[in-house]
């Protein structure tokens, strides 16, 4: 019995090595039409639907953010399929691969009760509600389900966005992603920002400071955030007034589970 009981233990060992962790996040246009009840009853539904698989063992942490018309997503998806490096951050996986998920097609199937309050985007694959928004900067990369989980839960999960301006675009992403490719600035582990046109949603969990880390696990001076600081970051911005001069502006968590 004691044998069997191992040979069980083993097996589940192997599964969980086996889980990655796919992160990805998705922007939303609400119609001018739509009502506060209808939104609240069509959120509702939305964040039954995450605590379902969170408990089935396919979303280890999700969250919706709002900002006046604006919805976006955070999700962390559970999967036993095979995940390239830039597969942890979403990348490479908006159209899907065959025989893969199709990681930016999710919220449109978990979410049908969101389709009637959202505006289309004409996206390269076809029209959807929940445009998939590319990845552009990360602190860290999971590298598995057990690896990846919170030590201790957040007491906040958040939502911030920001505008560039169009002629910026393209320096702050090659910057961004100059220093993720260096691997040593550290910051908070769970933080993560994605592009969708010119507007970026970043998602981060408080306190910021509980685990701090780079993507190398070295320490070590980045020389790439030197440059990017040489190139007078404030200029890349279109700032909202309501942000208090800062870059990014905190929006209402809508939804927060994990």
């Amino acid at each position: 019995m004691m044998k069997r009981d191992a040979q069980q233990d083993v097996r589940q060992d192997v599964q969980q090595a086996a889980q990655q962790v796919v992160r990805a996040q998705y922007r939303a246009a609400l119609k001018n039409d739509v009502t506060e009840a209808a939104l609240e009853e069509a959120v509702s539904a939305c964040r039954r639907k995450m605590e379902k698989e969170k408990q089935e063992g396919r979303l280890l942490t999700g969250g919706m953010f709002r900002w006046n018309e604006l919805l976006f997503l955070y999700m962390e998806y559970v999967t036993e399929e095979p995940v390239s490096k830039g597969e942890n951050e979403g990348a490479d996986s908006a159209a899907g691969r065959e025989g893969q998920t199709d990681w930016a097609g999710i919220p449109e199937q978990w979410f049908p009760e969101m389709a009637p309050l959202l505006h289309t985007w004409p996206e390269l694959s076809g029209e959807t509600h929940w445009a998939y928004m590319y990845p552009v900067f990360w602190f860290d990369t999971p590298k598995g389900l057990e690896t990846w989980r919170r030590k201790k839960a957040p007491d906040k999960r958040c939502g911030r966005i920001a505008v560039l301006y169009p002629e910026k675009l393209f320096s702050y992403v090659c910057h961004h992603q100059a220093i993720v490719e260096e691997g040593l600035l550290v910051g908070d582990r769970y933080q993560m920002i994605s592009l969708h046109e010119n507007l970026l949603f970043s998602y981060f969990e408080t306190p910021r400071d509980r685990e701090q880390v780079n993507i190398r696990r070295e320490e070590g001076e980045s020389l790439e955030i030197q440059k990017w600081e040489a190139v007078d970051p404030e200029a890349h911005f279109r700032h909202f007034p309501e942000a208090g001069g800062e870059n990014f502006l905190v929006i209402e968590t809508v939804i927060s589970v994990g």
